[in-house]
């Protein structure tokens, strides 16, 4: 093999491996308050699923709201592209109606995304 034939094949080998480069960690932040309609009291234990879409890595996971009805969410990925549209939340309370959002923008919006909920009492 002739030096020609070493420096062509180093620089397909450089070439090749420049786009193996580990991609960089992006965290989407969400956030928000669940409350009561009406006086607009927190809601504490209140589920929020969270449901990410495809260029979030997909899944689905679920949290509590804290004793002032605020959750805080966050998911970091490894992905080229990055996207949150159709994120979908939804919350359930005993009690109270569910309640739902999407997402439909594909920016992630920069710090944080705040979703809060007003909840309707069931009449029993």
């Amino acid at each position: 093999m002739t030096a020609i034939h070493r420096f062509a094949i180093g620089v397909a080998a450089l070439i090749a491996l420049s786009g193996c480069r580990e991609l960089e960690p992006t965290t989407v932040h969400l956030q928000g308050r669940v409350r009561s309609l009406g006086l607009q009291t927190p809601i504490p234990a209140a589920q929020v699923t969270v449901q990410w879409p495809r260029g979030l890595a997909g899944g689905v996971s679920t949290h509590r709201t804290n004793s002032e009805g605020q959750y805080v969410v966050e998911r970091t990925v490894r992905q080229r592209e990055v996207s949150c549209a159709g994120l979908a939340i939804s919350v359930e309370a005993a009690g109270y109606a569910t309640a739902y959002a999407r997402y439909t923008e594909a920016d992630c919006g920069g710090d944080a995304l705040t979703f809060d909920f007003t909840l309707y009492p069931i009449p029993r």
